[in-house]
């Protein structure tokens, strides 16, 4: 519909950092907010312009194209999972050169491979402030919709509480991007990013609140969206419901180091939907996460980077899983060989095999996230790591046998404590949510977890090529509690709001040279 259309475009130019032609879009929302005659109108609005959409590698006639991508695809590159390839024939994504910048932890995101200043990075901020916008302008207007029947009360409580969820969930991404992780000691000091949730055009200075602040705003939101989407039956897996909300709020509270809290949510979703999905009826090459499985409890965006780990009959895959991650994964562990396999061409080793990207499963829509996917298993991890943390080991590992045997040969019942059983939980987190976007921000957390602070060095390595062939290798390192694992503000960014300052990272230059 037309309006709908015009309010998206709307929130799109609605970004947070900019300041001018205000008077000009206000006119125009104005005249379309007349033309929104019920609740059902905000749920397209909603569904089209804030939520994340799925993806598919597009096959054309000489290249690929993706549509829509996947949104935060930064988040795969940061971690310790995956390592480039020296071979560039098959990066169908791009990815070698557009994610020089954050594979090798630059103080500036915005420079390329040579160094020069090309920006973009913007687009992750601007992106998740986008759909910040939508959520807030439908939450403005959910109210003031009319209720001709106990349908339309039922409905506008859904669209309020998945609007909540959603300023919620974005929120939450800003903040462990561009602001440091939570550390309770500091978390109402340092900070965070700008919190907007008014639906008009603001001609204002903005400053960024502290990371508590943001927090804060996150439980509101999902507090909520708890009790707007309470009673409410689950549309589908693309929709937020009251699971996915508990879910998120254990995330949430895990990450602040609320443990009991973070526990308690977890226990809830697992009151509401605790199935697993047995590895053992899988076979390699199938999807292991998917929209109809057990497991999976909410979902938005896509997966196209699994199509980075897709080879051809003249070329290796543009990368591959690193050496820690399938390290990670001994011989008894059902995932290795299902989340991790071979390349259908050739048989290149070590590749991300969970959702299937090889070239002949392309031009398919992918149905799950690989940046916010929520599914069962991780109210199970939830569960046992914020109960470790409480000293009810018990319970931590009566949870683990509970969830394990779906993913181990002859699982052998848990009987690790103290130090020993935070390692196993840890590690675990890292094998069953491989390349589904935790990675980066457990790093961060690790390192101000009061009760077990741990930290790890990183080392990437980027090729360059002459004449198609590959020419050097530098190789960077992420050293122990490194501030660059937050992320500077965008440039373009700053160059409209200066007010909301930078975060420091040092300056990163390659510590080795390998020649080919």
């Amino acid at each position: 519909m037309k309006y709908i259309s015009s309010i998206r475009n709307y929130a799109l130019a609605l970004l947070l950092a900019a300041n001018s032609s205000c008077s000009g879009f206000l006119e125009e929302y104005s005249q379309d907010l007349a033309k929104v005659e019920g609740w059902q109108d905000l749920d397209e609005v909603l569904l089209g312009g804030c939520y994340m959409q799925s993806s598919r590698l597009a096959i054309m006639n000489s290249y690929n194209e993706a549509v829509y991508g996947d949104h935060l695809d930064i988040l795969h590159f940061m971690s310790d999972e995956v390592k480039e390839s020296t071979a560039n024939s098959n990066d169908h994504l791009r990815y070698q050169t557009g994610m020089f910048a954050f594979h090798t932890w630059q103080q500036d995101t915005g420079m390329d491979e040579k160094f020069k200043y090309v920006g973009g990075d913007e687009k992750y901020w601007n992106m998740l402030y986008e759909k910040i916008n939508v959520a807030n302008m439908v939450i403005a207007l959910i109210d003031e919709q009319p209720e001709a029947n106990p349908e339309d009360r039922y409905g506008k409580e859904r669209v309020k509480g998945e609007a909540h969820f959603l300023r919620a969930a974005y929120y939450f991404l800003l903040v462990n991007l561009y602001g440091q992780p939570y550390n309770p000691a500091t978390a109402a000091t340092v900070p965070g990013v700008p919190v907007k949730l008014t639906e008009f055009v603001e001609d204002a200075v903005f400053e960024r609140s502290s990371v508590q602040e943001v927090y804060q705003q996150i439980l509101l939101d999902l507090e909520t969206a708890e009790a707007s989407l309470s009673g409410k039956d689950r549309i589908s897996v693309y929709h937020a419901d009251l699971t996915a909300t508990h879910l998120l709020q254990s995330r949430v509270h895990l990450y602040m180091q609320n443990w009991k809290k973070a526990a308690e949510y977890a226990d809830k979703v697992l009151k509401e939907q605790n199935d697993l999905l047995s590895l053992a009826t899988k076979s390699p090459g199938e999807d292991c996460i998917y929209r109809d499985s057990p497991e999976t409890i909410f979902s938005m965006g896509g997966y196209l980077v699994c199509t980075e780990f897709a080879d051809d009959r003249y070329g290796e895959p543009a990368f591959y899983l690193s050496d820690n991650m399938t390290g990670l994964f001994n011989r008894n562990d059902m995932r290795s060989g299902l989340y991790t396999g071979e390349t259908e061409h050739r048989g290149y080793s070590n590749v991300f095999m969970k959702v299937n990207g090889q070239s002949s499963q392309w031009d398919r829509t992918y149905e799950v996230s690989s940046c916010f996917l929520l599914r069962t298993p991780e109210a199970y991890l939830t569960l046992a790591e914020a109960s470790a943390y409480i000293g009810d080991e018990e319970t931590a590992r009566r949870t683990l046998d509970r969830f394990l045997p779906t993913r181990m040969r002859n699982h052998e019942t848990v009987t690790l404590n103290g130090n020993q059983l935070i390692d196993l939980i840890r590690n675990e987190r890292a094998r069953e949510f491989i390349l589904e976007g935790h990675r980066w921000f457990d790093l961060r957390r690790y390192t101000v977890c009061a009760e077990y602070p741990w930290s790890t060095t990183i080392e990437h390595g980027h090729v360059y090529y002459a004449d198609y062939a590959p020419d050097y290798n530098d190789w960077y390192r992420l050293e122990k509690n490194d501030d660059a694992y937050t992320l500077p503000i965008p440039r373009e960014i700053r160059s409209f709001q200066v007010s909301l300052g930078n975060n420091e990272r040092p300056v990163r230059k390659a510590y080795y040279t390998e020649t080919y």
